[in-house]
């Protein structure tokens, strides 16, 4: 039966040309929809390695020119910030702060490792309290780093596997312009750019206010308040901060507000791309539907004389699914041609796991769909009487 079926659809393959042609261009457009969904859905499972809910981001921009009334001014705002009873810890970082849009990297060379591109974060000692940072091997910065001979970081999980591999990374010097960094502590996860995107290699520097060498203002205050803390306690502060930063630029925004835009950036393509799929999808399934009705109509007498010679209306209607089945085949056939190369291409150097995931849900979406279009047809022709059929022709 099935071989009768796909050399009953092969000999009428000009006819169903265009029906496989828009099953081949649906299966791939599955495959990608399904595998930037599927990439984006693996990477949201995975943890971020930092909480961000009840911590604020205070961006901070003088307009003096005077270091020294700026490195002052800083001082007082961090003690200010420091004295609310509201304010659990605060710290002084770079502008690349978790969910922002602004990024720092530096090339790390070790082995025979070199130039590898790293995100770099530079951060004061209580941003692991800001962030509740899990350290699972050596330490965070402390005051002991005051006099270390080398600035010491810290790396997190991805960076360690991609630069020392299995070798124990605590301790070793890594070369930086004139001088060394000393990794002292191995982070876990930190995934700072999006709660959809991959993680990264990263590193953490030390910021050091006391030191006299190259002294320098901090754009942002991260702080990490007492849950519940609303709106009024946001005026109050800004009021006081305002009265102590005089002509400096302030703006307070949360960490929640950064990761919805961020999400934003991922889920608006991924709406837009589902809508268009969802488009394309509905019309094969027209062409599907219509197809059958036209093969119904026209093979009237050949279904009333299956049917006068014992066919039963099960063998009608499964004759006239398979048949749409088996045009659905014809289409994935040459669609898993091109799809197979991305796995096997390592094509976006993403996990081959993702497009095998993609293969297999894109060909169940498109047999599903044609058996649901085929499903109301077939059981028309399946009612169709011998009798009245040959009483027609």
């Amino acid at each position: 039966m099935l071989r009768h079926l796909f050399t009953l659809i092969w000999n009428r393959k000009k006819s169903n040309f265009l029906l496989i042609s828009e099953i081949f261009f649906s299966f791939l457009v599955l495959f990608g929809v399904l595998s930037f969904g599927l990439y984006n859905y693996h990477n949201y499972t995975k943890p971020l390695g930092f909480a961000y809910d009840n911590v604020w981001s205070l961006s901070l921009r003088s307009a003096s020119d005077s270091m020294a009334q700026n490195l002052l001014v800083q001082d007082q705002l961090m003690q200010r910030v420091r004295s609310f009873p509201e304010v659990e810890h605060a710290a002084f970082s770079s502008d690349n702060t978790p969910f922002s849009f602004s990024t720092m990297n530096s090339p790390l060379s070790y082995g025979n490792v070199k130039n590898l591109h790293a995100n770099m974060y530079e951060v004061e000692d209580n941003y692991k309290e800001v962030f509740q940072l899990d350290v699972p091997q050596g330490r965070w910065f402390g005051p002991q780093d005051k006099t270390s001979l080398h600035q010491p970081i810290v790396i997190n999980r991805m960076l360690k596997e991609q630069l020392f591999g299995k070798e124990e990374a605590l301790g070793k010097l890594l070369p930086v312009d004139s001088s060394h960094y000393q990794v002292v502590g191995v982070a876990d996860y930190f995934r700072a750019g999006s709660e959809y995107g991959a993680e990264e290699p990263a590193f953490f520097t030390r910021i050091n206010r006391e030191t006299t060498e190259e002294p320098r203002t901090w754009g942002n205050l991260l702080l990490r308040l007492k849950p519940g803390t609303g709106v009024a306690f946001e005026a109050k502060m800004m009021k006081e901060l305002g009265s102590i930063a005089k002509g400096w630029t302030m703006e307070v925004t949360t960490l929640e507000k950064m990761r919805q835009n961020k999400s934003k950036m991922t889920l608006v393509p991924l709406l837009a791309l589902g809508l268009v799929c969802g488009f394309l999808v509905f019309n094969v399934a027209l062409g599907l539907f219509g197809v059958l009705w036209y093969n119904i109509n026209r093979r009237y007498s050949e279904i009333g004389l299956r049917r006068a010679i014992g066919a039963s209306s099960g063998q009608i209607r499964n004759q006239f699914v398979g048949e749409v089945l088996v045009i659905a085949t014809f289409g994935l056939l040459l669609g898993l041609l091109l799809a197979v190369q991305f796995p096997l291409l390592d094509v976006f150097q993403l996990s081959p796991v993702i497009y095998w995931q993609s293969i297999g849900l894109a060909a169940v979406l498109i047999f599903l769909l044609a058996a649901v279009c085929a499903l109301y047809p077939s059981q028309q022709a399946a009612k169709i009487y011998p009798a009245v059929a040959l009483h027609e022709e």
